[in-house]
C-alpha cells in the first residue's frame, strides 16, 4: 500500500511498493494529474517510490488529491495486470488486422501457387455457379412441389357442372 505525509507549503508525499504498484502504474497516474498538480517522483528506497505532489489551484485540497491519486495509481495497475494477461489476444487480433490489410495475394504469389490438373477446376464454395443456380432454382422447385402436394387436381372445363341461365336476364 502506500504512505502519505503531509509537508510545508502544501507538498504531500507518498509512498508506494513497487510489488503492488508498477512504474509504469505510479507513471501513469502522475500523467492523468499533470493538469492538477504539480508532481515530483523519486525513489524512496529498494522497490519503492515516492510521489510529491501539490495542487495548483489555490482553494484546491491537496490531501483529496493525495487520496484520488492513489485510486488512479490502483487502477493503472489493475489495467497493466489486465494488458499483460490478455497480451497474447490482443497481438493475435492485430496480426490478423495488419495481415487484412495487406490486400489479396499479388501476381506473385498466385504465380508460385501449385494448382494441379485435379484441383484445378474444383470449386467447394459454389463461387463459379450463377446465383439463379444457387439460390432461385431451389426456391422455385421447392415451392413448385409443396403447391403440387397441397393442390388437388385440376379440373377440366367439361367436367365441371353448367350453370342455369336466366333468359329473364339474358333479354333484358
Amino acid at each position: 500500500m502506500s504512505e502519505t505525509t503531509m509537508f510545508d507549503e502544501g507538498w504531500m508525499a507518498l509512498e508506494f511498493d513497487e510489488d503492488f504498484y508498477p512504474r509504469d502504474a505510479i507513471h501513469g497516474a502522475a500523467y492523468v494529474f499533470l493538469e492538477r498538480c504539480y508532481l515530483h517522483l523519486e525513489r524512496a528506497g529498494d522497490k519503492r517510490l515516492r510521489v510529491h505532489l501539490k495542487a495548483k489551484g489555490a482553494a484546491a485540497d491537496t490531501r483529496g488529491y493525495a487520496g484520488d491519486f492513489e485510486n488512479e495509481a490502483l487502477g493503472q495497475a489493475f489495467r497493466r495486470r489486465i494488458a499483460d494477461q490478455s497480451r497474447a489476444t490482443i497481438e493475435s487480433i492485430t496480426s490478423r488486422g495488419l495481415a487484412g490489410a495487406a490486400g489479396p495475394p499479388g501476381l506473385d504469389d498466385l504465380l508460385a501457387m501449385d494448382i494441379g490438373d485435379e484441383t484445378a477446376f474444383e470449386d467447394p464454395l459454389g463461387i463459379a455457379m450463377s446465383w439463379e443456380e444457387k439460390y432461385v432454382k431451389k426456391k422455385v422447385d421447392k415451392a413448385a412441389a409443396a403447391a403440387a402436394q397441397e393442390a388437388p387436381p385440376a379440373a377440366s372445363p367439361a367436367d365441371s357442372p353448367a350453370l342455369p341461365v336466366d333468359d329473364d336476364k339474358k333479354a333484358g
